[in-house]
């Protein structure tokens, strides 16, 4: 089981880590970070109260190198470097609310995808 555990987070984190590579080429400043974070509290929440492996494959692995928390914390500070901070506020707060909402759309869409 062990193996089987380290091999599916390898895949998804493969997978998810060329997802996140593919979004950093859109052209338009912050969409590719705002729309990997989404993107992965969907499938978290998609992925929740699942077996221990989908949840690791997908959600440990995919999503987590899906994500870009540290991305988002370096897109922040340069904002509030430049002294934009209603954007800052803006670009923080939804990303925050609307992972959430991702979060809970995921979860819903989970629920009825596996029958919960």
């Amino acid at each position: 089981m062990d193996q089987l555990v380290v091999g599916g987070i390898f895949a998804g984190a493969f997978l998810g880590g060329i997802s996140r590579w593919a979004l950093a080429h859109i052209p338009a400043p912050r969409v590719g970070t705002w729309a990997a974070n989404m993107i992965a509290c969907s499938v978290l929440g998609f992925v929740y109260g699942q077996g221990i492996l989908v949840v690791v494959a997908v959600g440990t692995g995919f999503a987590g190198a899906l994500s870009t928390w540290s991305t988002l914390a370096k897109e922040l500070g340069q904002l509030i470097k430049d002294k934009e901070y209603s954007e800052a506020l803006r670009y923080a707060l939804a990303t925050a609310l609307l992972g959430l909402v991702a979060a809970g759309f995921g979860m819903r869409w989970g629920a009825r995808a596996f029958g919960v």
